[in-house]
């Protein structure tokens, strides 16, 4: 089994760990980024710690692979995809999992299934660090049957939902209402509890209310927002663009994307000299706001 990931951030390296403890066999990968002076190194390491080949280009990864997953910020999943083409072939199955818009995953499925593979929109819904390859992803599209087959061996979590590309990540926009707004709720609660010395009340508060299993929400939605805070604040932007395309009413779809775009625009994520920690003290300790 070969899987090939277009893409190599944090998503996909989650992803090929878990494939590879459950044996999968040959793993490449292509990230535009991996050949940057100041990011070379990372690659190798992270390409490494999962036994993956670099391949050459993002075409290279199609051409070898029986499975590519396209993992890449949402702004590029179309034109990534085009620069694939020349390596899509017939028999390739090929998922798409950015928060690229649902009429962008149908523009991609197009592109791909001419050449003569199979493509479907795949939504994650959980934690990638936690869960790596068993991270929860809805799949819909002319290829989602059959990426389910093909993977359900190697234990990956994956529900076909009925329907073309894009129903998937629709999906996973109506969720991100909520799940992107409790990320920012948390983080303008903890700021001011922090402001008045009250921040351990307040966590201590939810985790009454709403069990101690709560920590683990409020540490990874707390954290997740301040390191991710400008690939959400787009993919936030497209869930607003969604609704309004809907006649849907967005005021707490806005509210967030506004909050993740305040979190990038004041740097929150560069105070931090050693990575942003990934519990909720930590972060606490050293945003400085």
């Amino acid at each position: 089994m070969t899987v090939g990931f277009v893409g190599f951030g944090e998503a996909a390296y989650c992803i090929a760990q878990g494939l590879r403890q459950e044996g999968v066999e040959r793993i490449l990968s292509y990230d535009v980024m991996q050949n940057d002076p100041k990011m070379k190194e990372s690659f190798e390491q992270k390409c490494a710690d999962c036994g993956a080949k670099m391949m050459a280009s993002a075409a290279d990864v199609c051409r070898e692979a029986e499975l590519v997953i396209s993992a890449v910020p949402s702004k590029y999943a179309v034109s990534v995809a085009r620069s694939t083409l020349d390596g899509v072939h017939s028999g390739l199955l090929f998922l798409d999992v950015s928060t690229a818009t649902p009429a962008e995953k149908r523009e991609i499925a197009d592109m791909v299934e001419e050449k003569g593979a199979l493509c479907a929109d795949g939504a994650m819904l959980g934690t990638l660090l936690k869960d790596k390859h068993q991270v929860p992803i809805l799949l819909s599209g002319n290829g989602a049957a059959a990426i389910k087959e093909k993977m359900d061996p190697y234990h990956m979590r994956l529900e076909v939902v009925e329907g073309v590309s894009g129903v998937a990540t629709g999906i996973k926009f109506i969720r991100s209402i909520a799940a992107k707004g409790l990320s920012c709720l948390l983080i303008e609660a903890l700021q001011a509890g922090q402001r008045f010395g009250v921040e351990q009340i307040i966590v201590d508060s939810f985790l009454d209310s709403y069990g101690p299993g709560f920590i683990e929400i409020v540490d990874g939605y707390v954290s997740g927002a301040v390191l991710h805070a400008d690939r959400r604040e787009h993919e936030m932007q497209n869930v607003v663009d969604f609704l309004r395309s809907e006649s849907l009413p967005f005021t707490m779809a806005e509210a967030s994307r506004q909050k993740l775009k305040w979190l990038h625009d004041n740097k929150v994520k560069d105070h931090f000299n050693t990575g942003v920690p990934r519990n909720w003290v930590g972060v606490l300790d050293g945003w400085q706001l």
